[in-house]
């Protein structure tokens, strides 16, 4: 096993894709299978052995330090601030002062297991490399970049995506202390210094391990209901779900609620709704009379009305959804940043404290900002700015 007993957890960045509902709060704290994401790279470096954790956060950085304090799972914790996110590298650089030596890193915005963990250590630990980093199979290298490898070593990193190799870069490193001199002599590359482009300016060979546990990364809006739907189906453990409807939550006896799904403490299902697989509702969530929920994520405090239909949607907390209202979710082409996404599953995205009125038909892939508000009987077929209203 090996000696690596200090970790950097990078949770400063925003989430620009899944906004708005990253407005007024990081990436990390967003819920899958009713938990933060950060809470999944905490445990996973928490249980490969780690006994002091370092967190780099910026963006929204009080939700995290709010939550977590200066613990967790009796591991001592210790703030840093990225003022600025100027990417990866930049953020590991904040936390230059407070490692000592060699040190995990860590993405705080994927969910991960530790076995990720684990043998990224391991194998750095039998090596006599510089680095180690995780490298998983993925058929969207288009996206992520490419990582390429020969005899076990990294020999080139791709951002962009060539085509040539069909492994990426998981966001799991072990490093020695020449990271950070490896950092002050890496460019800066549209505005933001990468960690990855890092790993050729090391003092020594970087080399690759291919550990086959849980990696997700919810990085579009259509990904966190995907990362949320496979985990309750295929990891429940996990997430530490030990039970499937929380003793608090009240739910009719004429309501339906199927397997794979995860209702939170306090909430309320009414009679004849019904809750079908891959729905996560989070605490104090209020169902109404005959709704039916299929792969969403709603809540916390929020109200589903009466005969509403959410499929394939994301609703924030403190929002309401209008009786009859329908965001029928589907496979549809949707535009983020400004890039084009074929077939994607989404319905509505609608952030913290946004109001939708009755009978309002969401076409997929619209997002509702923070406060806005849907009047009733609107076919809505835009995207609504914070504080925004639509009316008729």
């Amino acid at each position: 096993m090996s000696a690596l007993e200090q970790a950097v957890v990078l949770a400063a960045g925003e989430g620009r894709r899944v906004r708005p509902l990253t407005r007024y709060q990081p990436k990390p704290m967003l819920r899958v299978a009713g938990r933060p994401i950060l809470e999944y790279p905490l445990d996973a470096v928490v249980d490969s052995g780690v006994d002091h954790v370092v967190l780099v956060v910026g963006h929204g950085r009080n939700r995290i330090q709010n939550r977590f304090e200066n613990s967790y799972r009796g591991v001592d914790l210790t703030y840093v601030t990225q003022s600025t996110q100027l990417g990866s590298g930049h953020a590991l650089e904040a936390a230059a002062d407070r490692v000592d030596g060699e040190c995990l890193v860590v993405n705080g915005d994927n969910v991960i297991d530790e076995t990720m963990v684990r043998v990224t250590a391991d194998r750095y630990a039998e090596s006599d490399a510089a680095a180690c980093l995780a490298v998983v199979t993925s058929d969207r290298t288009g996206e992520y970049g490419t990582v390429g490898v020969k005899d076990g070593v990294v020999d080139r990193i791709d951002e962009h995506g060539d085509g040539a190799s069909a492994r990426i870069d998981a966001g799991v490193y072990a490093f020695d202390q020449s990271v950070f001199d490896a950092l002050d002599r890496t460019e800066y590359e549209d505005g933001e210094r990468p960690l990855t482009g890092a790993i050729a300016e090391l003092d020594g060979p970087a080399i690759a391990a291919t550990p086959n546990g849980a990696w997700f990364d919810p990085s579009y809006p259509w990904e966190l209901l995907r990362t949320n739907e496979r985990i309750l189906y295929a990891h429940p453990t996990l997430a530490g779900v030990t039970e499937q409807v929380k003793e608090s939550a009240r739910v009719h006896e004429s309501a339906v609620v199927g397997e794979n799904v995860l209702i939170g403490p306090d909430c309320k299902v009414s009679a004849g709704a019904v809750v079908k697989g891959g729905t996560c509702l989070l605490s104090s969530t209020i169902v109404g009379e005959n709704a039916v929920i299929e792969g969403s994520i709603v809540g916390p405090d929020s109200r589903v009305g009466a005969n509403a239909l959410l499929r394939d949607t994301i609703v924030g907390g403190g929002a309401t959804i209008g009786d009859g209202t329908v965001s029928p979710g589907r496979s549809a082409t949707l535009v983020v940043d400004g890039d084009e996404y074929a077939d994607r599953r989404l319905g509505g995205v609608v952030a913290d404290r946004a109001t939708v009125g009755a009978n309002v038909t969401i076409t997929p892939g619209c997002r509702i900002g923070p406060r806005g508000t849907v009047a009733p009987g609107i076919a809505l077929r835009r995207d609504v700015p914070e504080n925004a209203e639509v009316v008729a």
